[in-house]
């Protein structure tokens, strides 16, 4: 495996430096501002991905894209992130909706939405987790009773990231519910209409998530993606352009939360601490693991493989870096950062809590480590 870039990457990557350098010369940090601000700048970005043909990098030529590969877009990504850019207000559509719908959709589909998604007109959501569902995806009750042209949807989601903002949802329903669980479920491209969105107060203040209630939505025959009953298929999709996508964040996410723990440890006079040496040094050695386990992962999808189980084990590590990381750096401020005002403890305490949700968002740690016994380590299951 060669962890380097290659002249071709190397050239994409000081092409997306230059562009990244100048479209985000004006934009504020983002650590700085309250959640509003950040949306505000959120949606400001999108607008420039898109005018700027950065929205559809590995999108199909013949869909408006680039024609770029999985690589290219965890590229951009990256340096996106190590500059501290804004995440833009539709990730969803661009990363996972815009993609998905190229594997699975009909002409009429791709024609109804993906030019849409590349201007910025169309943003989205993924309504997949539901209340008594857990991380257990195939367990989900949502209902989808055929009726006349269409479909009646009742049943609710949560932990919708942006369904405050979006028009369309990527939502997973039982079309049978005498079906085995995973045969039963059908993808829709559902029009938020009718849905009641709920935002949920997290333990750090913010509201990104929220939760959805579907009480008899009626979704058209013609937003059915992949075929009824097909969408455990379609959901997997989704998940692997999930996992692709964002590969290369994961490790610059890790590594900005050591970075900041060091900066921290200067200020108050500690970072020749030998104590406080070993566990950075600990932190470090898995931010850089996560890095070597991400470009693994790119490498495999590449070489027309498609990765598998393991990548749970990155997902796992990259939490429990930034998680130790945010615990250190407020554990450094006077009473574990509870009293102290200014210096930024308030945002490190904003980051620790927010952090927090990392071993439950995108899988929980259990799952993540049940995954890994079960598939990886051929051991027995336990539930």
């Amino acid at each position: 495996m060669d962890f380097a870039d290659s002249d071709t990457d190397l050239a994409f990557r000081h092409e997306v430096g230059r562009w990244l350098d100048g479209a985000l010369a004006d934009v504020p940090d983002q650590e700085e501002l309250t959640q509003d601000e950040r949306e505000h700048w959120s949606r400001v970005w999108q607008d420039r991905l898109c005018a700027g043909n950065w929205a559809g990098l590995s999108w199909p030529t013949a869909h408006g894209g680039r024609g770029m590969d999985a690589l290219a877009q965890a590229v951009f990504n990256e340096e996106a992130a190590v500059r501290g850019a804004p995440y833009p207000l539709n990730g969803v559509g661009m990363m996972l909706a815009g993609p998905t719908i190229i594997a699975h959709g009909t002409d009429a589909q791709q024609a109804r939405h993906l030019p849409g998604i590349l201007r910025g007109d169309e943003y989205w959501c993924q309504g997949f987790s539901e209340p008594g569902s857990g991380s257990d995806l195939a367990s989900l009750t949502t209902a989808a009773i055929r009726v006349d042209g269409g479909w009646r949807i009742n049943g609710a989601k949560i932990w919708t990231s942006n369904a405050h903002n979006a028009s369309k949802c990527l939502l997973l329903a039982r079309t049978d519910a005498a079906a085995p669980k995973h045969e039963g479920i059908t993808y829709f491209l559902a029009p938020m209409d009718g849905f009641t969105v709920r935002s949920l107060v997290m333990i750090n203040g913010d509201t990104e998530f929220n939760e959805m209630f579907l009480d008899d939505v009626f979704v058209a025959d013609d937003d059915v993606l992949g075929g009824v009953g097909n969408g455990w298929t379609v959901a997997l999709t989704t998940l692997a352009f999930e996992r692709g996508s964002m590969a290369l964040n994961l490790w610059v996410w890790a590594r900005q939360a050591v970075d900041r723990l060091i900066d921290v440890a200067v200020e108050r006079g500690v970072a020749d601490d030998s104590a406080f040496v070993d566990a950075v040094g600990a932190l470090q050695c898995d931010a850089e693991a996560v890095r070597i386990g991400s470009m693994r992962m790119l490498g495999e999808s590449r070489a027309g493989g498609v990765p598998g189980p393991e990548t749970s084990a990155l997902k796992s590590l990259w939490a429990r870096v930034v998680q130790n990381a945010n615990r250190l750096a407020v554990q450094l401020d006077e009473a574990g950062g509870v009293l102290v005002d200014g210096d930024g403890a308030a945002a490190r305490m904003r980051r620790y809590l927010r952090a927090r949700a990392h071993t439950i968002e995108g899988g929980t740690e259990e799952v993540q480590k049940s995954i890994l016994a079960e598939r990886v380590l051929r051991l027995p299951r336990s539930r």
